[in-house]
């Protein structure tokens, strides 16, 4: 008989009055991957919240490795043994990898800590995962990839049976993600669980034993490989089909932004050029070059070599006919102690010099913008604004400042499936106003789809550049590739039956 590591049964959490899962249920066994895919956020906090920190329940009972944990006639507010592994990390970056592990773990006892034996125990095992990680080097030595493989070995000496593991695939590259499958498969054949959160079924497919769709605070339908495609990807993929049908052609077009030999921090040597109305995605093998690139965009760090050219001329300290967008602008880029106007406004006074000082100019540019933004997006400070709310404003803004080019860093960090399909709306509605844009991007699950062309980076310089005729050739699978070397006509099958189905998926990724 299985053993059941965690099950969670007919569960309403409401945190401060508003109901966050309702009528929950999820089970999970030992040496099983479960996957998670959230259609909307609303309920994902306080799931992963519920089996760290065991809250309060309005109703249902939790059972971690067939022991009541957790109800609503007794609530037992302690932590579990379950581990979280997500894009910010949870080493400390000045201690050794070895310290990290043994030294951090719960119930350590030893007075006298012996670096040299922690390190010659822990890295045969290391070795064995094949991550290329030495158990004596700094935490914040580590690439992304081998952090959560670090993180992964820490959660299993300090004996959780339940590893969590949320939105990986947007800090790791695709082949990472493969070698990651790998070793979450190795575990999982001693025993060890995990619930995987992704928002790609063609990608869950490949690593996940089965696949829960999770939208509202319930679990909707539960998914196998063989049981084919999830039905709510039905209008994004229309969507996307339509862009990738559409001709781009290149020919005879001038560069817009042209970056030529430019080195500085962890960038060395990188080329690139993107014309009006065209993307380029820069996939960040390493993901280390992201904050220096910017950093000179923007002229916070002067170049040590190479141009940045825009319009064919030097690019300015502070010029406008560039913009960037952050990860997580919601956050990043909202001014929350100003107005939603305000907000609008903070780019625009080159081209309309007097909006700081005439309310009539102020008042005209409300007026105009009320119909696209509505009213309430304007008129209220940002902190009472859902996240959809404030990342139109943000992305209103850019459009408003009217750049030549955009720099957009992981614009799908950390959305759901609803809020994904929206953001490759607005990026799209960029490109349709001729906008040259540019999406740095470690994961391609989303960003390829708008691509013209793709230039990967290793080591802070481009190693490959693929044009978007020569997409089927790519060496590795993500999601929509299937897409591109399908031979498409206009009578083409219906749209159900235009992607492998899940078994189809899997086999082809382990050929």
């Amino acid at each position: 008989m299985r053993e059941e590591v965690l099950r969670i049964s007919e569960v309403t959490y409401a945190p401060q009055g508003g109901v966050q899962l309702e009528n929950f249920c999820l089970n999970v066994f030992a040496g099983e991957i479960v996957g998670i895919i959230p259609i909307n956020g609303h309920g994902l906090a306080a799931l992963i919240e519920l089996l760290r920190d065991h809250p309060p329940l309005r109703a249902g009972y939790v059972y971690y490795r067939e022991e009541l944990v957790n109800s609503w006639r007794a609530p037992r507010p302690h932590q579990s043994r379950i581990c979280v592994i997500q894009s910010t990390s949870c080493l400390v970056g000045d201690m050794t990898v070895a310290d990290n592990i043994f030294v951090l773990r719960p119930g350590f006892k030893t007075w006298l800590i012996r670096p040299r034996v922690l390190v010659r125990q822990l890295q045969p095992v290391l070795d064995s995962l094949g991550a290329g990680v030495r158990a004596d080097a700094y935490a914040d030595s580590l690439t992304s990839f081998q952090r959560v493989v670090v993180e992964l070995v820490k959660a299993l000496v300090a004996g959780s049976r339940l590893v969590i593991l949320r939105e990986i695939s947007t800090i790791i590259s695709d082949m990472e993600m493969a070698r990651l499958g790998e070793i979450l498969r190795r575990y999982a054949e001693q025993g060890l669980s995990f619930l995987y959160i992704g928002y790609h079924y063609e990608e869950m497919v490949q690593i996940c034993d089965r696949t829960a769709v999770f939208s509202g605070g319930r679990i909707i339908k539960i998914m196998r490989p063989e049981d084919g495609n999830v039905p709510y990807e039905e209008l994004y993929m229309r969507r996307v089909r339509e862009q990738i049908r559409q001709p781009r052609p290149r020919a005879a077009r001038k560069p817009v932004l042209e970056v030529s030999g430019l080195c500085g921090g962890k960038v060395r040597r990188l080329h690139f050029a993107v014309a009006a109305g065209e993307c380029v995605v820069l996939q960040d093998l390493q993901n280390t070059i992201f904050s220096d690139l910017i950093a000179m965009l923007l002229g916070e760090r002067k170049p040590d070599a190479g141009t940045i050219r825009l319009g064919g001329r030097a690019l300015k300290r502070g010029d406008r006919e560039i913009a960037v967008i952050r990860e997580h602008p919601d956050v990043t880029m909202i001014f929350r102690e100003l107005s939603g106007l305000d907000n609008l406004c903070m780019t625009v006074d080159h081209r309309l010099p007097e909006i700081w000082r005439s309310s009539r100019v102020r008042e005209g540019l409300r007026r105009e913008w009320a119909g696209r933004a509505g009213g309430k997006l304007l008129d209220v400070p940002p902190a009472l604004l859902s996240r959809r709310q404030r990342y139109d404003l943000v992305y209103q803004r850019i459009m408003l400042q009217r750049p030549r080019a955009v720099f957009c860093v992981q614009p799908f960090s950390g959305l759901d499936v609803g809020m994904r399909m929206h953001i490759w709306e607005l990026l799209r509605g960029l490109m349709d106003q001729g906008v040259a844009l540019v999406i740095l991007a470690v994961n391609l699950a989303d960003t390829f789809t708008l691509a013209d062309r793709l230039v990967r980076v290793e080591h802070g310089e481009a190693c490959e550049i693929y044009e978007r005729s020569d997409f089927d050739r790519l060496p590795f699978s993500a999601p929509w590739l299937d897409l591109y070397k399908k031979p498409w006509r206009e009578d083409a099958a219906p749209l159900e039956s235009e992607r492998p189905s899940g078994a189809r998926a899997k086999s082809s990724a382990k050929n």
